[in-house]
């Protein structure tokens, strides 16, 4: 006789999956069918860096329940994936990627368009539906299913560099208006969203990468705060929120009843969090999915045999990126049979793994959107103008003392030019910003300062600083980074400002005034992306007013301080 789900025909059928009489009968038959070993596949999602045949059949014919792959891939590589990946399962795989739209984390073959900062920059949530829906348009057409976007964090200290410029805002209201519209423009568009880090992100400097973090509100705080972030997305039918390797030590100090929860242990590892605060306080019934398991947030709280069942008993549904596949389904078995793992968490997750395929619709189609659908979903004229138009609205004057703007080649022909070049993520090299060549097609001489000299004024009219560093995970620096502009210590107390006028502007960090509150004028842009830099020398030359309102204290506390 089939095995049942162990969760009520009312959570598989309700918020936030809403599945109908047919879907929920396909996720009990699909069930019911399963073997152990099935389930414990389905509750992995790897990631892959090779996209060719046999590498793809060797993913999808063990059954695992998803594949992460690049949005940076080529239209061919992703959709021939895509689709060789759904003709082969039984049981459809999610396709997931990271969407985050910024320099980095776009789809490489559809719409270049800023991070999420840039979005609230604008004032207008619009502007962040529009977000949503482009990444959902471009990723369906490329096969995926489910973004792990977006970014619900809260930018409150200027030095966590893996939140900056991914998420909207420093204000909680601004963030759920932003986060909300987001999550709209994504399921209007077919696409599944996740919003992360549970139980959030921001106020730590440090990077789960690298260790486990901390969120050090006190819980009224957090209620005040990420509570009602978590609250509103789950009241827009979010179905998958990520926990992220991230402790919340007030939270367990609160229910700690000298039980062996740790309060060490970050989210993606804690029950009390998981299961008590997500699912019992804030009612949450969608998936919940790991943050990615090699990183030393996780890795660093003990043995991988150990914490790979701790990490689905404790409310996890989805062990996101298994170090290795058969080593990890290794320690789920383990697991089972010394009682680490309940075989009712396990059917928990996988019955809510298949409600979430269910509710996207791919139980009834496994074929992708055709070619003749192109042109309505990939890079469209329609997206284009969207992105421009927000990077028009986002570019941000921070001030103007010196009255240096517009920019005019009549007044300022001559400009000096500090830029960081032979930019790199943590992982890939990226291009050299083109501002300099827009503003010399406008009639403006540059002259490039030649890190390792004395800076020259002599004939020049302006100064100009340049930096592009977005908020990234993996990045450990987002400063000004003075040696790479100028040269070596002494070469990096110099500056412009102190003998000709001269901006500085960040298509990066919003919070780079921290570092130089005496610079006189100061654009915050947030994102290299090109359509960023145009709008950039739009405004600079006065032909676009600034309109973007900073969504932080581009100073990094010290305004709060003068003040």
């Amino acid at each position: 006789m089939p095995v049942k789900p162990p969760l009520s025909d009312a959570q598989l059928s309700g918020a936030p999956f809403h599945l109908g009489r047919a879907a929920l009968e396909w996720v009990k038959i699909a069930f019911g069918a399963m073997s152990q070993e099935q389930k414990l596949a389905q509750i992995l999602l790897p990631m892959t860096r090779d996209l060719s045949d046999g590498a793809v059949d060797v993913l999808v014919d063990r059954g695992l329940g998803g594949i992460h792959r690049f949005p940076s891939y080529s239209e061919a590589e992703l959709r021939r994936s895509a689709e060789r990946s759904m003709a082969r399962s039984v049981v459809p795989p999610l396709l997931s990627a990271d969407i985050e739209m910024s320099e980095k984390a776009s789809v490489k073959c559809g719409t270049s368009h800023p991070n999420q900062m840039a979005v609230a920059a604008t004032g207008d949530p619009a502007a962040a539906y529009r977000m949503g829906a482009i990444a959902a348009r471009e990723a369906r057409y490329l096969g995926f299913s489910v973004s792990w976007t977006p970014v619900a964090d809260l930018a409150l200290n200027f030095r966590s560099n893996a939140v900056n410029t991914r998420t909207f805002s420093a204000s909680v209201d601004q963030t759920i208006a932003c986060m909300s519209a987001y999550i709209e423009g994504m399921h209007d568009n077919g696409l599944a969203s996740c919003v992360k880090h549970f139980p959030g992100d921001g106020l730590d400097e440090r990077d789960q990468h690298y260790v486990t973090t901390g969120n050090s509100m006190l819980m009224d705080e957090w209620w005040n705060s990420f509570g009602r972030i978590y609250k509103a997305a789950i009241e827009k039918d979010v179905r998958l929120i990520m926990a992220g390797h991230i402790c919340l030590p007030d939270h367990d100090r609160q229910r700690r009843d000298g039980t062996a929860d740790a309060l060490a242990h970050p989210a993606s590892l804690n029950a009390g969090l998981l299961q008590g605060l997500l699912r019992t306080e804030l009612g949450y019934n969608g998936v919940i999915v790991s943050d990615a398991t090699g990183m030393v947030g996780f890795t660093s709280q003990g043995k991988r045999a150990d914490l790979v069942p701790l990490c689905i008993e404790s409310g996890c549904d989805i062990l996101l990126f298994p170090r290795d596949i058969e080593e990890d389904l290794g320690h789920l078995r383990a697991g089972l049979a010394s009682g680490a793992l309940s075989q009712k968490r396990l059917n928990e997750a996988v019955a809510r793994i298949l409600a979430l395929k269910a509710s996207l619709g791919l139980h009834l189609n496994s074929t992708l959107l055709s070619d003749a659908e192109r042109k309505q979903m990939l890079g469209t004229e329609e997206h284009r103008l969207w992105a421009q138009q927000t990077c028009r609205r986002a570019v941000t004057l921070v001030r103007d003392c010196q009255n240096l703007l517009p920019l005019s080649p009549d007044r300022h022909r001559r400009i000096l030019l500090a830029e960081i070049r032979d930019r790199r993520s943590p992982s890939s090299t990226l291009p050299d910003l083109q501002v300099a060549q827009m503003l010399e097609a406008r009639g403006f001489k540059i002259t490039r300062v030649v890190p390792g000299e004395p800076i020259n004024v002599t004939d020049q009219d302006i100064g100009l600083y340049l930096s592009a560093e977005e908020g990234l995970s993996g990045k450990e620096y987002l400063g000004p980074n003075w040696e790479r502009l100028h040269g070596p210590f002494p070469l990096t107390m110099q500056r412009m400002w102190q003998e000709l006028p001269t901006l500085y502007v960040s298509l990066g960090s919003p919070f780079l005034l921290f570092h130089m509150p005496d610079c006189p004028t100061y654009i915050n842009a947030y994102s290299p992306v090109l359509p960023m830099q145009e709008a950039l020398v739009e405004a600079l030359c006065g032909d676009i007013p600034f309109r973007g309102r900073s969504p932080v204290d581009p100073t990094g506390g010290l305004s709060t301080i003068a003040g």
